[in-house]
């Protein structure tokens, strides 16, 4: 642990600039090869072999969490390069390598560690993810359909702040279908639209009757109701104007 060795007080200022972390890490990065030669083939090959690790040391020593997170100084930070080096080039192996039992270690224990944790949190909606194995699976496979789905993101401005405005941007990235706010549907065999056989539903089609646009004896006998459910409807900021166009744009003159 670099702060324990160098005593860092994360309570004190640093002599770090972020430009010398963005250089180190740019400098750190291109000595880290595994396919050497300056062909177009050789370059594109390291950079496929090193993607994952070019994304794991830029993620963890970017400037915001060296500077004010982890508040490392100038040696300190020097020495965390160098020995990121140094254990790069002893983790490479050689051509032919039998690395088979490392290799199904390394994937069985987090896979082992999902699996228990898919026990702990049965039961917790907040956690109702897919984990252990059928995860694995799937990012294996490259599901195009996972079981649960989910998505974290950080807001920025007053979204971030404003629970009402954090809700409005959850309604306008989240995909809503109609079986989503749907409660409850029927058909009837409804002869006389305008004497309806659904008597709660009187009230409401007679007035819908009161000014016809169109002919009523063309309409069909066939009825189907759809019952919406009113929280969920609340909860997605939906109107049943929006609603009944999203309907009339999918099915045209299919309707009556």
């Amino acid at each position: 642990n670099v702060q324990k060795i160098f005593h860092i007080n994360k309570r004190l200022p640093t002599d770090l600039s972020p430009i010398k972390v963005i250089q180190g890490v740019k400098d750190l990065l291109k000595k880290c090869v595994i396919v050497a030669g300056e062909d177009r083939l050789s370059k594109q090959a390291n950079e496929n072999a090193t993607l994952l690790f070019q994304c794991l040391v830029r993620s963890t020593l970017c400037t915001k969490f060296v500077s004010e997170e982890y508040r490392l100084s100038t040696e300190a930070f020097e020495w965390l390069i160098g020995e990121i080096e140094t254990r790069f080039q002893q983790a490479q192996v050689n051509p032919g390598e039998m690395v088979g039992a490392l290799a199904a270690q390394s994937l069985g224990e987090p896979a082992t560690q999902m699996t228990l944790n898919t026990f702990h949190f049965a039961g917790v909606s907040s956690k109702n993810v897919t984990l252990g194995v059928p995860r694995l699976k799937e990012i294996i496979n490259i599901s195009k359909k996972p079981k649960a789905p989910s998505l974290t993101v950080f807001l920025i401005g007053g979204a971030a702040r404003d629970a009402e405005k954090a809700k409005n941007v959850l309604c306008r990235l989240e995909h809503t279908t109609l079986r989503k706010v749907t409660a409850n549907t029927a058909i009837y065999y409804d002869p006389d639209p305008q004497n309806t056989v659904i008597a709660e539903d009187q009230e409401f089609v007679n007035v819908y009757y009161e000014m016809p646009d169109f002919d009523p004896t063309k309409i069909s006998p066939w009825l189907l109701r759809i019952e919406l459910d009113r929280k969920r409807m609340t909860d997605k900021k939906l109107t049943m104007e929006q609603i009944a166009e999203k309907i009339n744009a999918g099915f045209g003159d299919d309707l009556n």
